[in-house]
């Protein structure tokens, strides 16, 4: 933390709200990307993202400086993102659409050029794999390799042990490289 930091943080908590604008600014960007990342969508990270806002204001009181701000702010954003992510699990299986079926998307007539297509191809099979891993796993793997968060790091914002955060990272690995195999098998033969 810079000393500008310090001193935002410092105000914030003491009950200025220009100071906690200022202090969430330089944070708002990658608290999105991770509820991104471990939500999927831009809709529900920016219900997570909001709810992390929300959560970090009323909680700024239990800042200690024991860690980075940042580290705090992201397991806040991790944590609400999981806790989203629940909630919309549950609300999904008591959904009757979810159990009737949901109508495909109208596919377009006009054909991608091939490198578009390959990247939209790439993304879905990123897509499906994610959908495989559990949700410590998936916010593990996307704070490791979409923000490159040391192991130490991740394992204070999701409060485990360092230990376990290798081993979600090894089994979310291992789950996306069976779910990226085909595409890349397909890369190989072209």
């Amino acid at each position: 933390m810079d000393q500008e930091e310090i001193n935002l943080i410092a105000r914030a908590q003491a009950g200025e709200a220009d100071a906690f604008e200022a202090l969430m600014c330089r944070h708002d960007r990658r608290v999105f990307q991770v509820a991104h990342g471990i939500l999927g969508n831009t809709q529900d990270a920016a219900d997570a993202y909001q709810n992390t806002m929300i959560r970090a204001f009323t909680r700024l009181d239990t800042f200690r400086s024991e860690s980075a701000f940042g580290t705090w702010l992201t397991r806040i954003a991790v944590n609400q993102s999981l806790n989203l992510r629940k909630k919309l699990r549950w609300q999904r299986r008591l959904s009757l659409e979810a159990l009737a079926g949901t109508a495909a998307e109208p596919v377009s007539e006009t054909p991608l050029p091939p490198h578009d297509a390959m990247n939209a191809e790439l993304s879905d099979q990123i897509r499906q794999g994610m959908t495989r891993l559990s949700d410590r796993e998936r916010a593990v793997f996307v704070l490791r390799h979409m923000h490159g968060y040391k192991l130490r790091e991740i394992g204070l914002m999701i409060s485990c042990a360092e230990g376990t955060v290798k081993n979600y990272l090894f089994r979310a690995t291992r789950k996306m490289r069976t779910a990226l195999a085909p595409y890349y098998e397909d890369v190989r033969a072209e």
